[in-house]
């Protein structure tokens, strides 16, 4: 489907519509001493969810992409026995997550200074 060029590029564009101003805004947030490992592909709408909040937040995070067909996705596999993206490990607290609506919960509940004033 990828393959109908522009079609797909305007349908792609209006899917997201709706997060126009999302990750262009910022939350003050704690500041981890240890980045946060996120494995993501670009073409995932969950994956881009999970790294707007990354950036909204300005955590400091190593992106791990594993599109399709990337050996990437086999060091989850060999882990946790499936695939899954966004998936995220915090050095700072041990947790390991898949799921994008809870990794982005997680994010804000761990890292936001000023919780009554985030983005929601």
């Amino acid at each position: 489907m990828l393959s109908l060029g522009l079609f797909t590029t305007i349908t792609a564009g209006l899917a997201m519509i709706w997060r126009v101003w999302k990750g262009s805004s910022y939350t003050v947030s704690k500041l981890p001493p240890q980045p946060i490992e996120i494995w993501a592909y670009e073409g995932s709408p969950f994956c881009k969810i999970a790294r707007e909040a990354l950036v909204e937040l300005e955590l400091p995070h190593l992106l791990h992409s594993c599109a399709r067909g990337s050996p990437k996705r086999q060091e989850i596999f060999k882990k946790h026995g499936l695939f899954q993206a966004p998936y995220i490990e915090d050095p700072n607290t041990g947790v390991k997550m898949f799921e994008s609506a809870e990794i982005v919960e997680y994010l804000r509940a761990t890292y936001t200074l000023y919780p009554q004033y985030q983005n929601l």
